[in-house]
This record gives structure tokens, sequence and C-alpha cells, in this order.
């Protein structure tokens, strides 16, 4: 019975004060929890709701909403967002920013190529990004090395199932047979 909930709501309504339910990994509820949340969702007085409900989640959650069975609660998502994965820019000053809140006030930890193998591998998926770059780290801490350059990368990237492997193509050899074939078709 939600009765209990609807009177500790109201109470907080009464205080002027609101009720949010945030929810990490959303993906992963099953059908059931899914409905008592839509339920929850339709408390409210005669001019507000009682409770906002926030779920946050996997692109696996957009699947599993459009399923029949939870037709009623995706009619009742208001607002809907798709984080968009981050630009290199953008991966290099998150990175700087999760050092510095971790207490770091050192030198830049990672090298120009090593910040685009990363950024490339993670395809600037923000949970991948702090998976490498934690992987890095600790490879880092140990061989005893203070900057994080392409091969801690590269040792990350193998390691890391989700991580985009053709970022860590090497170009430049590919780029020198190509010239070395066309320079020997032109003089022979």
């Amino acid at each position: 019975t939600l009765f209990p909930y609807t009177t500790l709501f109201r109470s907080l309504k009464r205080d002027g004060r609101s009720a949010v339910l945030l929810l990490d990994e959303a993906q992963a509820l099953p059908d059931a929890s899914l409905e008592a949340i839509r339920l929850f969702g339709n408390l409210e007085t005669e001019s507000s709701k009682l409770l906002q409900v926030v779920l946050f989640g996997q692109p696996e959650l957009d699947v599993r909403l459009q399923a029949d069975q939870l037709r009623q609660l995706r009619q009742r998502i208001t607002f809907s967002y798709r984080l968009r994965p981050l630009l290199r820019d953008e991966t290099r000053a998150y990175l700087e920013h999760r050092l510095h809140v971790s207490g770091y006030r050192g030198a830049t930890l990672f090298g120009g190529l090593a910040l685009r193998l990363l950024w490339r591998a993670s395809r600037g998926i923000p949970r991948l990004i702090n998976v490498l770059a934690q992987k890095c780290l600790m490879l880092a801490y140990g061989r005893g090395v203070r900057r994080i350059d392409s091969t801690l990368v590269r040792l990350a990237v193998r390691d890391t199932d989700d991580a985009r492997r053709g970022a860590l193509v090497r170009w430049w050899p590919l780029l020198l047979l190509l010239g070395a074939a066309l320079t020997y078709g032109v003089w022979s």
C-alpha cells in the first residue's frame, strides 16, 4: 500500500520541501520495480506531484522502456536526455577536473598522444574514460613513472573489453609502405 508514503510526501510538501527519488542503473530494474515506480509517480495533490522520479541508465533503458508492459511508465516521462560522448578537449578537461577533485595538483599526467588514444578508444564515453584512466594510472604507479604515455594507454585498452582497439592502429607504417609502393611504381 502507498498510504504511509503518501502521508510522508504530503507532510514534506506542506513544509515546502520536495521528495525526489533518484535511481541509477535503472535498466537493471525488474519490470515489477518499474511498475512500482510508476505507481509512486501517481501520487499527487490537486495542484502538484508529491514525488519526482529521476531514472539514470545505460542506453538499454531506452530499449526496456519501449516494451508494451511499460507503456504507462513511458507515457509519464516528461523529460529525457541522452548524454553525448565527450569531444577530445572535453575529455582532457574532464580528466583534469577528476584529477583535481581527487587532490592531484601536479603537472599534466596525460601526454597529447596518450590523451588522443584514450579519447578514441573510449569513444568519449565518460564511464570508459574513467576505466581507462584508472588503468593507466595504476600502470604508471606500477612502473614508477609520473606521466601517462601512449604505451600505457595501449596496455589499458588491450585490458578493457569495451574499448575500441581500432584507436591503437599506427597509421605511419601504413603510410610509409604506401609511399614506398607509390615511389617504386613511379621509378620503375
